[in-house]
């Protein structure tokens, strides 16, 4: 179901509102409208969701120079998020990617308060005042956005800088670890003032935090590796015409879960362990062929791990069938992935 709703398209970048913030902006004008908060301020909230989305495009732009596929931009209640590719591993283009952000920032407060200074005698007092605010407000985005909490900008600008002297994997735990800690501080902060907030924030860069590192060790351990590296050649396979029981006894006897189905060479489906028993208890004089999945999700030999690992993930997958031309050459299994990716951790520190 899709959530967000696209407003325009800069650099063939989509940028798309998500609902919820769509909700946000209702809800803050429609308290301007009853006097609860002052118009100014609801303006004021929104110019600064505009410089959000000229902080990602910051991002997306230099990315795409360095051959990085943006797919969209989405704006949250909690900001923007640029959907974007694997960011480069070489350090000076991290640097520059994660840089430019806060420098946007900065280049608008700096040309907010020159207009300030230009205007201050000429118009109203509130105007002055909004336009200073604005650049207030975009001084303290970019120095936010500074702070070596990672994923924010500041975190990964130090990952860049650590990764120039050690070992990228070993660069990206320490940033996490860094940004971890200032999360921790950040929430505790939160809890004494009280402020819900600031606890928020903490809790946002803390999951943040341990998703980013979870996806750059693996992209970067699994690198170039190709399923035909790690899959296995010998495939135990299942007639569609043997019943459930053989079926599950011949699981038993190999301990495997999941088993291709074959028919004269011809890949029919896949079986699991979970769809025999379920439809055991249903009908056991069933066949492999009443029960297998025909809806099949393949990998080749060529294609790189890390992409078999995402078809896995996103269709709750255990394994994946390896076809080349036609034909079953091996299979691969969520296990087999980890198991490699867990020697190549070790391997790498």
């Amino acid at each position: 179901m899709k959530t967000s709703l696209r407003i325009l398209t800069v650099f063939e970048i989509p940028i798309e509102l998500d609902i919820s913030f769509l909700l946000l902006i209702l809800f803050i004008y429609l308290m301007a409208i009853l006097n609860i908060i002052q118009l100014e301020l609801a303006v004021l909230i929104t110019l600064v969701f505009v410089t959000v989305v000229i902080h990602e495009l910051s991002h997306s732009y230099i990315a795409q120079r360095y051959g990085v596929d943006i797919e969209r931009i989405v704006l949250l209640p909690i900001g923007g998020v640029a959907q974007m590719g694997e960011i480069p591993k070489e350090p000076r283009q991290e640097l520059y990617i994660a840089a430019v952000g806060p420098m946007a920032n900065v280049i608008i407060a700096g040309l907010s308060y020159i207009l300030f200074l230009v205007t201050e005698s000429v118009t109203p007092l509130f105007v002055s005042a909004f336009i200073l605010q604005f650049a207030l407000v975009n001084l303290v985005l970019a120095v936010f956005n500074l702070l070596p909490a990672f994923p924010m900008d500041g975190g990964r600008v130090l990952r860049a800088i650590l990764a120039e002297r050690m070992k990228y994997v070993r660069a990206t735990e320490l940033s996490v670890s860094i940004g971890k800690i200032f999360a921790i501080l950040m929430a505790g902060a939160g809890i004494f003032l009280p402020n819900f907030f600031l606890i928020l924030i903490a809790l946002f860069i803390y999951i943040g935090a341990d998703q980013e590192y979870k996806a750059t060790i693996i992209s970067s351990l699994l690198g170039d590796l190709k399923v035909e590296n790690i899959m296995t050649s010998e495939v135990m396979t299942l007639s569609p015409q043997i019943s459930i029981e053989e079926a599950l006894e011949k699981m038993f006897q190999y301990k495997h879960m999941g088993y291709p189905v074959m028919s004269e060479e011809k890949l029919e489906g896949i079986v699991t362990f979970h769809d025999l028993s379920n439809a055991k208890k249903e009908n056991e004089n069933l066949l492999v062929s009443d029960v297998m999945s025909k809806d099949l999700i393949t990998t080749n030999p060529n294609e790189e791990v890390i992409i078999a690992l995402e078809k896995l993930t996103k269709h709750n997958l255990g394994r994946l069938p390896v076809v080349k031309d036609d034909k079953l050459v091996g299979i691969i299994s969520k296990t087999d992935i980890i198991k490699i990716l867990n020697l190549m951790k070790n391997k790498a520190k």
